[in-house]
Order: structure tokens, then C-alpha cells, then sequence
């Protein structure tokens, strides 16, 4: 076992695609760290050489994990299992992680793999929460029958607007908005309000951004009351969040918000639009299926407060 290097990554992608069930292509990989934020921690172990890599373990801060709690994956091609690859991959990540001074450790793993749920579950990790992707086919979606959703927003004075062409203090606006709403969202409950860079990082406004993928609902007195913010990924477009402000929940907002993501990424030529879910967002959950996403396999989320443990 040894640290990653940049050598590696050939490698390191194809056990990731292999194991993970992925096809994330190298190039996405080298974007990926590229992207990554220089004061954010990213470190890589993998056991083996060239061809030969059959584990890969990385801890990394990840901005929706707990405070003080680090994020962790580690992965054994199947015919390394049960010789120790794994438990040495995880002994070096756990020490890691405490000389770092995380109070915690964060995993996925998919809902699929009743395994490497049974091997975290013996090293303490407990389900914290269940995610999945839902997936909406832009190419048969009929927005006929939510017509009537968005008639009655407008009815009541709802303007639906995006930041194309907005000036930088209304994008300031906006980002605070969603701050704001990701804090009211069952992934971020009770966690720091983001800064409004990280926000802009993640609708990546300085790189692929599209302004005019980012939608806001505006009521009389120029209220606001919800949006919907959309990125656009290698082959799908990506709904980050749609939210409406506290004070504008129960009249119906997010169907209509979503409707028009979907009617702006049908426009730049994608086929799908996909978006992420907490299976604990009901009323969120129920929007989607109305529009007629369909759920993919999930993850769930574990947590190992390393707190309550005494060395590995």
C-alpha cells in the first residue's frame, strides 16, 4: 500500500468504473481534481502497481457531510477480498482521519450491496440516510397535463424569471437565496449556512454556469419565493435544488419551478434531466413523481463518529 500518484489515475478510474458499476471516463477524473478546492483536504492510498492497483481508499472534505466529519471511500476488486486489502486500506484511512482531527467519518454505499454494508456495519458505521437519483426522459415528456399548476401560480401573481442577463448584485441576491434554502433541506438541516462562493462553486457560475438555468418565482411586491438551479453535466442536465421560501410552501410552487428547468434544459438539446433525493423529502419525492422521474438505485449514507471510538 502506498500513496496515490498521479500515474495512478488510469488505473484508479478503471477499479472505480469496475467496482462502482460507473463509466466515468479518465478525463472526468483529471476535471474532478482539477475542480477541487486547494484547502480542501484530498488523500489517496492504493494497494498494488500500474494494472495491478486491486484497492483504492480516499478521504476527502466533502460539503455536505456533518462538521468535523470527514468523507470516505475504499474499494476491493472482488477477487482481492478477504486478504486483508481492505483492512489494511481502512486502518490507514481511519489513522488518517484522526490525525487530521476529524470527529467523524462519512461513507456511501449503494443500496445494492448488502456486503460492503455488512463490512462497514462491522467497523461501527451506522445508516444515516437513504439517497437516490431520479432520472426524467426530456425526449417523451408531455408538459400538457401541469399546465394547469403553472396557470395557477401566474393566477395568483407569480412572475417566473431567470438571472439571464442579471447584474452581479442580483446573482449575490439569489446565490444568499439559495444559502438560505439549502439549510431548510434534509441533506443540510442543522448544518453552517454555505458561504455564498461555495454556493457559486457548486452552480459553477464561473465556469459552465448558465444564468438563465437559474430560475426564481417572484410574487407580488417582488417577493421571492422559490427557485429551481440547474447545471449542465457530461450527458444529462442536473437540477441542484428546487426550493421555495417558508412563508410560500403549499401553494404549489415547486412543480411549476421544476417545469420550467425542464422546459430550459429540453431547449439546450438534452434528453435527460436528473436530480438527487433524500427519501425523507416527501413533498419533494411526490413533485418528481408527478413529472414522472423515474428512481434509480440509490446509497445510503453511513456515519462513524470517531469520537465514540478508541483507536482502530
Amino acid at each position: 500500500m502506498r500513496p496515490f500518484v498521479a500515474g495512478d489515475a488510469p488505473a484508479w478510474v478503471t477499479l472505480f468504473n469496475r467496482v462502482a458499476g460507473r463509466q466515468t471516463p479518465l478525463d472526468a477524473f483529471h476535471v474532478e481534481e482539477a475542480r477541487r478546492h486547494p484547502a480542501h483536504l484530498s488523500r489517496r492510498w492504493v494497494v498494488g502497481e500500474g494494472e495491478g492497483v486491486r484497492g483504492l481508499a480516499h478521504l476527502y472534505a466533502f460539503p455536505f457531510d456533518p462538521p468535523g466529519f470527514l468523507h470516505a471511500s475504499l474499494l476491493v476488486t472482488p477477487e482481492a477480498r478477504g486478504r486483508g486489502t481492505g483492512r489494511a486500506l481502512w486502518q490507514t484511512l481511519e489513522a488518517a482521519a484522526r490525525n487530521h482531527g476529524a470527529t467523524g467519518l462519512v461513507a456511501d454505499v449503494a443500496d445494492t450491496d448488502p456486503e460492503s454494508l455488512g463490512w462497514a456495519g462491522r467497523r461501527g458505521f451506522r445508516v444515516h440516510a437513504h439517497r437516490f437519483a431520479s432520472e426524467l426522459d426530456l425526449t417523451t415528456f408531455d408538459e400538457t397535463p401541469h399546465l394547469p399548476a403553472l396557470a395557477r401560480a401566474e393566477a395568483w401573481g407569480v412572475t417566473f424569471l431567470d438571472l439571464g442577463g442579471a447584474d452581479e448584485g442580483t446573482v449575490e441576491r439569489y446565490l444568499g437565496f439559495v444559502a438560505d434554502r439549502l439549510t431548510e433541506t434534509p441533506d443540510l438541516a442543522g448544518h453552517p449556512r454555505w458561504p455564498l462562493a461555495q454556493v457559486r462553486e457548486a452552480l459553477r457560475l464561473d465556469e459552465s454556469g448558465c444564468p438563465d438555468w437559474l430560475v426564481l418565482a417572484v410574487g407580488p411586491g417582488e417577493h421571492w419565493l422559490g427557485m429551481a438551479a440547474m447545471t449542465p453535466q457530461r450527458s444529462f442536465a442536473y437540477n441542484f435544488l428546487t426550493a421555495t421560501h417558508p412563508e410560500a410552501r403549499g401553494r404549489g410552487l415547486a412543480l411549476p419551478l421544476k417545469l420550467h428547468a425542464i422546459r430550459r434544459a429540453r431547449e439546450a438539446g438534452f434528453s435527460v434531466l436528473r436530480t438527487n433525493n433524500h427519501s425523507q423529502n416527501a413533498p419533494m419525492l411526490a413533485v418528481n413523481r408527478r413529472l414522472g422521474f423515474q428512481s434509480r438505485p440509490g446509497r445510503y449514507e453511513l456515519h462513524l463518529p470517531l469520537a465514540a471510538t478508541s483507536g482502530a
